[in-house]
């Protein structure tokens, strides 16, 4: 008697270099497999559009270790891993350099916006003098109803340029500051 017996190679997995990204962007991994491969496995799945696919995009709000783990007809399998550094940076965030409040529903008001922004630890607006004319603290970003109106004591100021002081906490928990000017126009 004789019996017929499969061999299967162990397939080959690459998952390719290391990335940075900017916390909030997307990056798709460039893993390399060999021909046999039937099934994938990625873990941990948060932050990846798909965790069963040859090839997901990845959206991680911090730094992550993907492990890809393949397997072939024959049920032989093979690992391995590709870490996604996130960072953030100014290039995370967007303060405008003016504004206008005058009630005509566009740019009446100033607030930080971005992306991979956990929220706003402080901001804080000086006039030339040096005087608070605006603070708050513990808001989300890209929130027009945590900015400032214009508005001094309840009253309208007069069109100048004030000084911004931010500190932004990223989905990676990175802290980031930002000071500048704004000016303030009618």
């Amino acid at each position: 008697a004789f019996v017929n017996i499969n061999v299967f190679e162990n397939p080959l997995v690459d998952a390719g270099p290391d990335k940075t990204i900017n916390a909030g962007s997307t990056v798709q991994l460039s893993p390399v497999y060999s021909n046999d491969i039937t099934k994938w496995l990625w873990t941990p799945s948060s932050g990846l559009n798909c965790n069963d696919c040859p090839v997901p995009f990845a959206k991680p709000n911090t730094t992550t270790t993907y492990i890809i783990k393949v397997q072939n007809n024959g049920g032989c399998s093979a690992m391995d891993n590709v870490t996604i550094f996130t960072t953030c940076t100014s290039e995370n965030i967007f303060i405008p350099n003016t504004f206008s409040p005058n009630g005509d529903g566009v740019n009446d008001i100033f607030y930080p916006q971005g992306t991979g922004i956990n929220r706003i630890r402080g901001i804080k607006i000086f006039n030339r003098w040096g005087q608070v004319v605006f603070e708050k603290s513990n808001f989300y970003a890209n929130d027009p109803s945590s900015g400032w109106n214009g508005l001094v004591g309840g009253k309208a100021v007069t069109p100048d340029v004030f000084v911004y002081i931010i500190e932004i906490i990223c989905d990676n928990n990175d802290v980031v500051s930002q000071k500048g000017n704004i000016a303030l126009i009618k």
